[in-house]
């Protein structure tokens, strides 16, 4: 077994790994959408609520915080994306343009592996180093609220630090985005989203059964 090869079989199993759990925080994104969608479209729904939404959006904030966690924990032991980029740039002279081609000379070329990977005879390492300070910049305030309110309790009371949502949606695009693009390099598969197809799950709801 050549270097690569060796290398290659690990880092296929983690990006595998990382898609599936990916997919499951994109599913879980899918949903509290959906629901949140049938809360605001009915009024009877919307007044008679009481606290089950705002448990349900904590829950969903610890569930989604967790989930980015798991590819932004630096931790060497961790199987996470942000890992995965690092040991990329540690060998990224082993992924050749040569080599990538191979894989599937009539659906790959190399204008596709130097529109994204680098117009050198190897993976660009500066595209992998701006991918991770990319995924540790967006990521810096979630990161924050993990340690302090999600991982442990912060019993200072000095931090009155909340999380928004439009913070949490741009880690989880970046996130998807350089899993599909990381894919692409390691299994040449094209992904055009991770978003698992969903099952209508709202069914069960159009139908009454609680008894008064």
């Amino acid at each position: 077994m050549c270097k690569l090869d060796f290398y290659l079989t690990g880092w296929q199993r983690e990006i595998g790994e990382i898609t599936n759990d990916v997919e499951d925080l994109l599913y879980g994104k899918y949903q509290i959408e959906e629901l949140e969608r049938i809360i605001k479209g009915n009024s009877f729904v919307l007044e008679n609520i009481g606290s089950f939404w705002g448990h349900y959006k904590l829950n969903y904030t610890y569930f989604v915080i967790s989930k980015i966690w798991h590819q932004i924990d630096e931790d060497r032991r961790s199987l996470s994306l942000i890992n995965l980029l690092k040991d990329l740039l540690k060998h990224h002279d082993l992924i050749t343009k040569k080599w990538w081609v191979s894989r599937d000379p009539v659906a790959l070329s190399s204008g596709e592996f130097e529109g994204n990977f680098g117009k050198g005879a190897f993976l660009d390492p500066e595209i992998v180093r701006g991918d991770v300070d990319k995924l540790k910049k967006i990521t810096k305030e979630i990161r924050k609220f993990r340690h302090k309110r999600v991982g442990h309790k912060d019993k200072s009371w000095e931090f009155g630090f909340s999380i928004s949502s439009q913070n949490i949606a741009g880690a989880t695009d970046l996130i998807e985005i350089l899993v599909k693009k990381y894919q692409l390099l390691l299994t040449q598969a094209g992904y055009v989203s991770l978003s698992p197809v969903p099952d209508d799950w709202r069914t069960a709801f159009t139908q009454p059964w609680i008894q008064k």
